[in-house]
């Protein structure tokens, strides 16, 4: 009949395009087959069941995916990176060459070249400043090298309360480096510090010892609270190196009857080269360009004995308002950082060769 339901069924299925109908085709014959499969290749029906449903991508998001083009991705933190970083780096470059001084408008900024470099090769004060940040910084990172490698080679071992030595070693890493150094300008003070009142009441001297207003001693004490902030750095680098090294090297070499010492400087040392020059090299960076220690503490002083060049660029940049001048003292600076950075990379990988 006309009206029957069997008849608008059958009028609908034929009104459909032919490619639904072959659609259709091959879910059925797919789902013949697979009842027609034996039961041994079949797969039990919770494992279907439980089976997940991973979505066909389309072909435009595969190619958008972040390992076929990664770079729409990091777009946005290198533009971040280029305006935060690159642009003060350009503008220190462009003031390097030109005459820039704040206090002297009218005088304009002129270009000059290498004449900003050729004053500071040439002025006197530049050059005893450039040696004492050389002796400075080799002082320090010279403490925290041998400390900090010791400390890491005593705390490998187990031993009752290593782990409470490992959470006193943190502390003056997790304190601000500010907050530590005036704390330790408290606690080295001629008058008040607590490092006077001991030796006062030991007897060890008879009047108090200005720490930080003798030119040796603060020089000496300066060093001493950097490598206090710098000492776990080193420990924990240095013991994650050495947990790097095999075992088997160090019982071979104790069955073949080496010393500890010769275990140490024939297996322990050239293993732990690679983290050893890494760790030295960062801590050269940050050492050099310290201004966090230095200047809450004596601020250059006494008598510039601890005027290092980040100390003498903020005071020549906000002192006396020549940016021209201190631009150029932190080209220097970074010239000096890149070419023990190249040296070191260089040492590195002739070792690895």
């Amino acid at each position: 009949m006309p009206g029957s339901p069997s008849r608008r069924s059958w009028s609908r299925r034929c009104s459909r395009p032919s490619w639904a109908r072959r659609r259709r085709r091959r879910r059925w014959t797919r789902r013949r087959r697979r009842s027609a499969r034996p039961a041994s290749n079949r797969a039990p029906d919770p494992v279907v069941a439980l089976a997940p449903t991973v979505p066909r991508r389309a072909g435009g998001a595969r190619r958008w995916s972040p390992d076929k083009a990664p770079w729409p991705y990091l777009a946005l933190p290198l533009l971040l990176i280029a305006a935060l970083l690159g642009l003060p780096v350009l503008r220190i470059f462009w003031q390097s060459v030109h005459h820039v001084v704040l206090t002297a408008p009218w005088e304009g900024n002129d270009f000059v070249g290498p004449e900003n470099f050729l004053a500071l090769v040439q002025e006197p004060a530049f050059l005893r400043t450039l040696q004492l940040t050389v002796i400075w910084t080799a002082c320090s990172v010279g403490a925290k090298l041998l400390i900090g490698l010791g400390g890491a080679l005593l705390l490998q071992r187990p031993f009752p309360g290593r782990k409470v030595y490992l959470a006193l070693l943190m502390l003056p890493w997790v304190t601000p480096a500010v907050i530590a150094a005036i704390s330790w300008r408290w606690v080295l003070d001629g008058q008040s510090g607590w490092i006077n009142a001991v030796l006062l009441v030991t007897g060890a001297i008879r009047e108090p010892i200005s720490f930080l207003g003798q030119e040796t001693t603060a020089f000496i004490a300066t060093v001493v609270v950097d490598a206090w902030l710098g000492i776990p750095f080193m420990v924990v680098t240095l013991m994650a190196g050495l947990q790097r090294i095999p075992d088997d090297y160090i019982e071979a070499a104790r069955i073949d009857g080496a010393r500890p010492m010769q275990i140490f400087r024939r297996i322990t040392l050239p293993l732990l080269r690679p983290v050893l020059m890494t760790c030295v090299l960062l801590s050269t960076v940050w050492t050099f360009n310290s201004f966090q220690v230095i200047w809450p503490l004596t601020k250059g002083g006494p008598a510039g004995a601890t005027a290092t060049l980040p100390i003498q660029i903020y005071e020549t940049a906000f002192g006396s308002f020549d940016f021209g001048t201190s631009s150029a003292m932190a080209v220097v600076v970074f010239a000096i950082l890149m070419s023990v950075s190249l040296l070191y990379w260089r040492v590195l990988k002739g070792g690895e060769e």
